[in-house]
């Protein structure tokens, strides 16, 4: 009899329990999602025909970046060895006084943001294209610590990841810069005779090109872009010597 008695208790004990439990409120959020990447212009692109062995250029077109927050990408195609595509872009470079203002009419130059090498075209000839990385962030420590130039031949990915221009101080969005581009590598146009075993004449700074915004080579294909960034490529397409018959190339940006 004992048993009987106990074992509802139990079941009922459990029962009001559950019933107890409950909540004082809800409620919900809605939200549109907008898209961080979007492209201004469109490089789809019906090249006509071309010829084994030839190099053609497509449309260019602008990526840019609405978030508030950087945003890494990564830009690819499925060309593969028949048809070897890179993406290049355009920077111009100002001469500069000791304040580093601008001064004189700017130059400008075309440089890899994605491929097998990077390559600098466009260049005067008595000039030659650097690398300059700074090893400190800040006008002062640049002038006192001068780094030297280095050779754009052969070079891996821009910036190298010592660059000071890609610590968490630098800032070349903000001001007196306002660049588009708040962290990445400078590339300079430099008179050939000031150059000195990668030792630059800086008695002669006032002759140097320097770059209005900071740039990125990635032979992967990756790309930071600042908040609000902007990033204008044009894709140059490489036919192989025995490619034959209608090719299209696809570009994806993830």
């Amino acid at each position: 009899m004992n048993k009987k008695i106990i074992m509802p208790v139990m079941i009922l004990l459990g029962i009001s329990l559950v019933m107890a439990i409950g909540y004082y409120t809800i409620f919900s959020t809605s939200f549109e999602v907008l898209p961080s990447i979007t492209m201004t212009e469109s490089c789809d692109d019906v090249l006509g025909e071309v010829y084994a062995g030839e190099i053609v250029r497509g449309s260019e077109c602008t990526l840019t970046n609405n978030a508030p927050s950087k945003r890494n990408i990564v830009i690819s195609n499925d060309g593969g060895e028949d048809i070897v595509t890179s993406y290049v872009a355009s920077l111009q470079l100002t001469q500069k006084d000791s304040e580093w203002a601008a001064t004189g009419e700017p130059i400008s130059v075309e440089y890899t943001v994605i491929g097998d090498s990077f390559e600098v075209t466009g260049v005067e000839e008595g000039y030659t294209a650097i690398y300059y990385k700074d090893n400190v962030v800040g006008l002062e420590g640049r002038v006192a610590s001068p780094q030297p130039a280095i050779s754009i031949v052969g070079t891996g990915n821009l910036p190298q990841e010592d660059d000071a221009n890609i610590d968490e101080l630098a800032n070349y969005c903000a001001e007196p810069d306002n660049y588009n581009q708040c962290k990445g590598a400078k590339l300079w146009v430099v008179p050939t005779t000031d150059l000195v075993e990668g030792t630059l004449n800086w008695a002669n700074m006032a002759n140097y090109y320097y770059e209005t915004d900071l740039i990125q080579y990635n032979a992967e294909g990756e790309v930071t872009l600042s908040p609000g960034a902007s990033l204008t490529i044009t894709p140059v397409y490489e036919v192989g010597a025995y490619v034959t018959g209608e090719q299209t190339v696809i570009t994806t940006v993830a």
